[in-house]
């Protein structure tokens, strides 16, 4: 009977392993996400909402704060106070009037999580004017969506009003991994920092020296946030961005995370639900030449959704009622929505197809007009003259070669005409 129930399952096993389901993972901390790095949509779920202590996984908001608002050759001195750190605080040991370059205090920060980095890169940024440096990083929080978190210190020592959720914290870490300097360095294995005595630091993420594909990362812990990690990797064109919260163990920790890449590769694939160049609609044009233009798509758009399923993809046009011409060809004149489970992963533009030129206004519709009335009233009275010249000198042509034609008219005498009275007036009357 043993034997038999194991043949079950063994064959069980295999069938699933066939269908390619994976099992969902059971999580052992306090909370955890796992998102498409790409579009952030979340593929697991655990708690992701409830509030949390982040420790050192803050530091990679830190450090997408410093390459926004430094540049990587930038030197800092280091301070007094950014060296005093807790006995038993992360440290690079760095040392009081140290110019050390932007970069490599980045490299200090995300390998060997060192608080001293932190507080000297905050005080570097902004002239001595640590403040200014959280609030760019509350800034920037709500910017990429983290919109329930509230950060005190650029290095993620305890502090009450210091705390993230693990939803938050994955926009954080997609948003960071995004930024190419940024996931170079946190992916980086080791560092050799020039002119540091025994200057070699390795990463703390021991995703990166376990876990194929790893990008990414990183790890944290204190008393009140216990172990954190926030790790990304990449396989075969899916990129996963993972968070683990309130581990009790290390082994919890890695674990946890192994568990939840591994769910999203085998059980998520990638699908294209907008095609580049899929015609969406039209849109009527205003005073144009064409009375409407078609809208396409401007490039494609994938999803994750279950291997063997669907997940529930929708796909919306939002098209305006009408524009004004005139249109190029390739203006954005709407988008595309796409959501998986009511969740808005991204939006496409929507382009003219072709160009629509605008109809001429009315007042040059009036002018061409009354051009086109005054052209030919001036051609109708140039004909009219030309054709009354043309009578005028046909009937003097006519007229005089009619008195040439007539008789030769005989001229009376002056004299016979006049003589007559006056010879009445040489014999008087009787």
């Amino acid at each position: 009977l043993q034997r038999a129930v194991a043949l079950i399952v063994f064959a069980t096993a295999l069938l699933l392993s066939d269908q390619g389901w994976a099992q969902t993972p059971v999580m052992h901390g306090r909370a955890a996400i796992l998102i498409d790095g790409t579009t952030g949509q979340v593929l697991f779920d655990y708690n992701s909402a409830v509030r949390n202590y982040p420790a050192s996984t803050t530091k990679l908001l830190t450090a997408l704060v410093a390459v926004e608002h430094g540049s990587l050759d930038q030197i800092i001195t280091i301070s007094s106070k950014a060296i005093d750190q807790p006995p038993g605080s992360s440290a690079c040991y760095i040392s009081v009037g140290e110019q050390q370059r932007l970069e490599y205090l980045l490299y200090g920060l995300l390998l060997s999580s060192g608080n001293d980095c932190a507080d000297a890169i905050a005080e570097g940024l902004t002239n001595g004017q640590p403040e200014q440096f959280l609030v760019w990083m509350n800034e920037t929080a709500k910017r990429v969506g983290a919109t329930n978190s509230q950060f005190r210190n650029p290095h993620g020592l305890h502090d009450p009003e210091h705390y993230t959720t693990a939803a938050d914290l994955a926009k954080i870490a997609q948003a960071a991994l995004a930024n190419s300097i940024v996931r170079r360095i946190a992916g980086t294995k080791e560092f050799n920092w020039p002119g540091k005595n025994n200057g070699t630091y390795y990463n703390h993420n021991a995703m990166l020296f376990t876990y194929d594909g790893t990008v990414g990362g990183k790890n944290g812990f204190t008393e009140q946030a216990g172990l954190t990690l926030v790790s990304s990797a990449e396989r075969d064109g899916q990129f996963l961005v993972g968070v683990v919260l309130g581990e009790s163990s290390r082994l919890n920790q890695y674990n946890d995370m192994k568990a939840l890449l591994d769910y999203g590769f085998e059980a998520f694939e990638a699908r294209e639900v907008v095609t580049a160049g899929t015609p969406m609609g039209e849109v009527a044009i205003k005073d144009g030449l064409l009375p409407q233009v078609r809208l396409t798509t401007s490039k494609g758009f994938e999803v994750m959704v279950s291997r063997g399923g669907d997940s529930s993809v929708s796909v919306s046009a939002n098209i305006p009622t009408d524009v004004a011409a005139p249109i190029e060809a390739g203006t954005v004149l709407g988008q595309v929505e796409v959501r998986v489970g009511g969740q808005l992963l991204g939006m496409v533009p929507l382009v003219a197809e072709i160009s629509v030129e605008a109809k001429p206004p009315l007042q040059n519709h009036v002018k061409n007009w009354v051009l086109s009335v005054l052209k030919g009233l001036a051609w109708t009275l140039l004909g009219l003259l030309v054709f009354r010249t043309v009578v005028k000198t046909i009937r003097r042509i006519i007229r005089r070669r009619r008195r040439l034609r007539r008789p030769p008219v005989r001229a009376q005498s002056t004299y016979s005409r006049s003589a007559a009275p006056l010879a009445r007036d040489h014999h008087p009357s009787p």
